[in-house]
């Protein structure tokens, strides 16, 4: 469940178990419905008893300003010429006043409220809208769970428009340029949270500075657009928290070869050559990092799931790998499925793959294969 209520603490209970034996698992929906490529892939998800895998909405309890605490933001004036916060802006900082900053929810454009000023732009800004386009501030306070000690933590921005900044408690995590990319931030490296989770100290605060800026014009070097492109955290952000031993992000990966029945093969009345898949193989691969201090063995278990769930197709486990520390490997292998339903904008049928992680009860499998770096 992505949605929380607004609330500054994150108290999570133990979500269920996949399989008891899992390190992580996540799944993704898989079309099996092309004949040498797969459409559609995209990460869900899992978690298991031994190892949870969280993801915790983001998107609640922020407070909102806009201009600097040095330079305040005026509606009937242009946003100054160098709008840069510097290394350890006051706004940064755990203990800086922003009571007196709106409470926001995301996703949330942070300029549209603002009232059009043909003062403020002279030139129409950008998209011809008039409305200025003044620097951001978002923070953001929070807790942890004690439990989360030694896990990965980060936090998943889909969308900011446009230059974005991002400190936890102050100290200076990471930059992104990009307004129509997503970006992910790190944060259980940070030295305050290094320091404090477990310890019974678990306060902390996100700030995040949002530079809207493209041009008057909107330009390729502003990497956007002449039309009206809002600004701030105009997508949801989202909490993540995974085990040392985990698949990466975007590590799933799935694709599908279909045979199909030869003419005068078709069973059916009224059935077309090349209607109907006579078998498929579905390939599967999972990318498993290494955060830890020592080498760990591990295998992949795949399975596959037909449209609408039930009883499992296929079911098969790669041979066992050692990932190194700070390492990853990445394993695959193929699953085969009888008369397979074919992906169409009339039918759209779905199949879906699990993969997981073991770190024990791990077979050799002659399809399956290996590599790590």
């Amino acid at each position: 469940e992505r949605s929380q209520p607004p609330s500054a603490s994150l108290s999570l209970a133990p979500p269920p178990s996949f399989l008891a034996a899992l390190s992580t698992a996540i799944s993704i929906a898989v079309s099996a419905g092309l004949s040498t490529m797969l459409l559609l892939c995209f990460p869900l998800a899992l978690v298991s008893l031994s190892a949870p895998r969280d993801e915790v909405s983001f998107d609640f309890g922020w407070r909102f300003t806009t201009g600097l605490s040095t330079h305040p933001a005026q509606s009937d004036e242009p946003p100054p010429a160098s709008a840069d916060p510097g290394l350890h802006p006051a706004e940064a900082q755990t203990g800086y006043d922003d009571s007196g900053w709106a409470e926001v929810q995301l996703p949330h454009d942070g300029l549209i409220a603002a009232a059009a000023s043909s003062a403020a732009c002279r030139d129409g800004c950008s998209g011809k809208s008039y409305i200025p386009r003044h620097v951001l501030w978002y923070r953001k306070a929070f807790t942890l769970p004690a439990e989360w000690a030694g896990s990965l933590l980060f936090l998943d921005f889909e969308g900011s428009f446009r230059k974005t900044t991002v400190w936890l408690d102050g100290e200076l995590l990471a930059a992104h340029d990009c307004g129509y990319t997503p970006f992910r931030v790190r944060l259980d490296n940070a030295t305050s949270l290094r320091r404090r989770l477990g310890s019974g100290d678990s306060a902390h605060t996100i700030a995040v500075f949002v530079d809207p800026d493209n041009g008057d014009e909107g330009a390729r070097s502003h990497g956007s657009g002449w039309w009206y492109e809002g600004g701030g955290l105009y997508r949801s952000v989202a909490l993540l928290r995974v085990p040392p031993l985990h698949i990466e992000r975007d590590g799933l990966f799935a694709y599908s070869n279909l045979s199909w029945y030869a003419s005068g093969d078709m069973e059916e009345e009224g059935e077309q050559e090349g209607e109907q898949p006579s078998g498929g193989v579905l390939h599967a691969s999972a990318a498993v990092a290494n955060a830890g201090s020592s080498a760990q063995t591990i295998c992949v278990a795949f399975s596959l799931s037909p449209p609408g769930g039930g009883r499992l197709l296929a079911a098969a486990s790669t041979a066992a790998v050692s990932v190194p520390p700070g390492g990853r490997a990445t394993v695959s292998l193929a699953l085969s499925v009888a008369e397979p339903e074919v992906w169409s904008a009339a039918s759209p049928h779905l199949y879906t793959v699990h993969a997981a992680v073991m770190q024990s009860g791990c077979a050799s499998s002659s399809s399956s294969s290996a590599s790590a770096s």
